[in-house]
């Protein structure tokens, strides 16, 4: 059954209202990181903890200063009305994210996108409602735009987008593959000119203001029983030095391998498989960026009926983290998805490869 626009629009908006009804309850179990970050960048007059000196003095904060600057505005308020408030914004993030998605392929059936989205929304909602990860809302929402507007041959704008969204986490580099959707080399360098001088204009500050903010680059997290990187033998108790680069140049040779195959669609789906395979953390709330890429490509790349991507990610990956198993059979499942998805290369090349600037006609092998 074909839903019109409204009728799409309407269910995927009542979907998300009743998930965040849910998530609501209890929900916020990360936003204290917010509020501690947000009031210590404003601290300005603390030369030890506050101000630029944030980083150096609580290395832990692997948040990116616009995520503090976001949160800012609202803490007057109070730190629940704040919370509640951004998880509202988080949530109305989600739905401009399935709004943004449509955009990149605007003449296929809205049916398509509605179904993937009601397994979206629920994971969604966890990140925004539930745990409240103002960073990795704004860097997926920002990334996709990026998405959006690299389709559209708009390089200063891709730049600006893609470079906001690292400010806010930066592993949001890992779509940066993106950039190669843009015609030319010519739109390609500006928008790498761009991306570097908003990454420059956030963090060059705290780096010169205190040298110890080195000291974030190698902040490490537990390798935990259910992570993916010790499936694949990784046994280090906690990130290894050639983790973190490692994740950024799996994503970035994936992506780029992506474009050059004909399926620029895969990009957010392989660049957040790629971190999340060698990811040494566990969250929950990281299957959120898995969704958006496998969103990204039942919609456009995908020409299956039914968005088996964005269901194996939510219920294969997120739901079955409440499932009782074997710490390592989740990290295991992970690895899985990771094989799969890098399967989306090795298949049959379309018959045309788009250019480029054609918004949202790429043609998709049946993966």
């Amino acid at each position: 059954m074909r839903l019109s626009a409204r009728a799409a629009a309407s269910l995927v908006t009542a979907w998300a209202a009743g998930w965040f009804a849910v998530m609501v309850i209890g929900g916020g179990s990360s936003w204290p990181f917010f509020v501690q970050g947000a009031h210590a960048l404003a601290d300005a007059h603390d030369r030890v903890a506050g101000g630029l000196h944030l980083y150096a003095a609580a290395p832990v904060l692997q948040i990116g200063p616009l995520a503090f600057l976001a949160v800012l505005p609202l803490l007057p308020a109070g730190p629940a009305a704040a919370m509640l408030g951004w998880q509202v914004l988080g949530a109305a993030a989600g739905l401009f994210v399935v709004y943004l998605v449509r955009g990149l392929r605007p003449e296929r059936d809205r049916t398509r996108l509605a179904q993937a989205a009601l397994y979206f929304v629920p994971v969604w909602m966890f990140l925004a409602v539930g745990v409240v990860h103002v960073d990795d809302v704004l860097a997926l929402l920002l990334s996709v735009a990026a998405l959006r507007a690299a389709r559209s041959g708009r390089p200063w704008v891709t730049g600006l987008l893609l470079g906001l969204a690292a400010d806010a986490k930066p592993w949001a580099l890992a779509f940066a593959a993106l950039l190669l959707l843009l015609p030319g080399w010519r739109a390609q360098l500006a928008a790498v000119v761009v991306l570097g001088l908003v990454l420059a204009v956030a963090w060059l500050p705290f780096f010169a203001g205190d040298p110890h903010t080195s000291a974030a680059l190698r902040y490490t997290i537990e390798n935990r029983p259910v992570s993916a990187l010790r499936v694949i033998g990784v046994r280090d108790p906690r990130t290894p030095p050639w983790d973190r680069p490692a994740q950024l140049a799996l994503a970035l040779a994936l992506g780029a391998l992506a474009v050059w195959r004909g399926r620029w669609a895969a990009i957010p789906l392989l660049a957040v498989a790629a971190r999340l395979v060698l990811e040494p953390g566990g969250n929950k709330y990281y299957i959120a960026g898995l969704v958006v890429g496998t969103l990204v490509w039942d919609f456009v790349g995908s020409r299956w009926s039914s968005p088996w991507w964005t269901i194996a990610a939510s219920l294969g990956l997120f739901l079955a983290r409440w499932v009782p198993m074997p710490d390592a059979w989740h990290g295991r499942l992970l690895v899985a998805f990771f094989a799969a998805a890098c399967v989306l290369l090795l298949a049959p090349a379309p018959a045309r490869a788009s250019a480029p600037s054609e918004l949202g006609h790429a043609p998709s092998p049946a993966v």
